[in-house]
């Protein structure tokens, strides 16, 4: 817990150090520009800042998500600011994001197989900073060819922080529940122990999202993946606990299944809010239709927010089973009718399989 808590302050005192620098750095020299340049110029800058900053962002995802596809990954969602897209089964849909942490920006491309999967996954990881790094130059080229000034000086604006972006994400770090790019990388060019956690990690995801049920993963491969992530005092450790959750469920084991489930929700704090969601959502719905336990349902049922990494699916089966114990049956046909034409949305299709049975 104290090694725990010192990595917490440090990536904590990085991050302060980091954007103070910034932030300094951009106030000195915007300042300093301000003074020199026209107030035209000053205005369509301003008017250009914010369309201009989720551009950028959009622009460092997009190479994300064409890596992605290069390497055969399946691209299921993109975020920009407050704007997601998720593919569903009839198209991509567009809905609003609420959650802070991913406001900067998320593609999600699933890996499909684990053939040469570090290598795939390697090419995808460098998309985003490749993306950014070539969009600053692209920028800084158009600025040299631009002559009103006007126009010139926002090419200036979108180099600058596109090569912001290529810096930070290029960075090893980890903060605010996520890895950076640069992290993925290095921790997958480290080997040992390291690239081994990595590559389990992503080897899990692969098979449940490709169909695997939980109760199918290898539970030797979930071992060796939990006793890394306690050595190396991984952040994505957290997950495994609920990949144990639903594979002891699945298997019929409640006991175990709810002792992860605990674990599972012990390393909460560790996550993005978005995630936090969908552990208690799962916890909420375990309680309620595995252990019929009303009051720890409703306890982690108000704990939840909706959120759009939760599946809707997952969500409606939580209020079927907790109108259930409430002896609470009013539409309970129509919600059942709604979870299961949403079954095939879910990003985990494996678990999909074992939720249709529950439903």
């Amino acid at each position: 817990m104290r090694q725990k808590k010192r990595s917490k302050i440090f990536q904590i005192a990085v991050g302060m150090v980091l954007g103070g620098g910034i932030g300094f750095a951009s106030a000195y020299y915007g300042m300093k520009a301000g003074r020199e340049l026209p107030d035209e110029v000053l205005l369509s800058c301003g008017i250009a800042a914010i369309p201009v900053f989720f551009f950028v962002i959009g622009f460092h995802e997009l190479g994300h998500a064409v890596a992605g596809i290069s390497q055969k990954f399946e691209f299921r969602m993109y975020v920009i600011g407050p704007f997601l897209w998720e593919k569903e089964q009839d198209g991509w849909k567009f809905k609003w994001n609420k959650n802070v942490n991913t406001a900067g920006g998320m593609v999600i491309c699933l890996p499909t197989g684990t053939d040469n999967l570090k290598k795939r996954f390697l090419i995808y990881a460098a998309g985003g900073p490749v993306a950014s790094f070539l969009l600053t130059l692209f920028a800084f080229l158009l600025f040299k060819m631009s002559t009103p000034a006007t126009v010139s000086y926002v090419f200036v604006m979108i180099a600058a922080i596109s090569f912001l972006i290529f810096w930070l994400t290029a960075l090893p770090f980890h903060a605010g529940g996520f890895t950076s790019d640069g992290g993925r990388i290095l921790n997958l060019q480290r080997g040992g122990d390291v690239s081994r956690f990595e590559l389990l990690i992503l080897k899990i995801v692969s098979e449940t999202t490709g169909g695997l049920r939980p109760s199918q993963l290898n539970w030797a491969e979930l071992e060796e993946a939990s006793a890394l992530a306690k050595k190396l005092n991984a952040p994505f450790g957290a997950y495994v606990h609920g990949y144990f959750h639903q594979a002891a469920w699945d298997k019929g084991d409640l006991e175990a299944a709810e002792q992860h489930l605990l674990d599972y929700v012990n390393e909460i704090d560790a996550m993005p809010d978005g995630i936090k969601n969908v552990v208690w959502c799962e916890a909420a719905f375990f309680y309620a239709f595995a252990k019929h336990d009303l009051d720890k349902a409703l306890y982690c049922w108000k704990q939840f927010k909706p959120s759009a990494m939760v599946p809707k699916a997952l969500v409606l089966a939580t209020e079927l089973a907790i109108d259930r114990l409430e002896n609470n049956r009013t539409a309970d046909y129509a919600k059942l009718e709604i979870a299961l034409g949403e079954l095939p949305n879910m990003l985990d299709k494996g678990a999909a399989i074992v939720l249709a049975e529950r439903l």
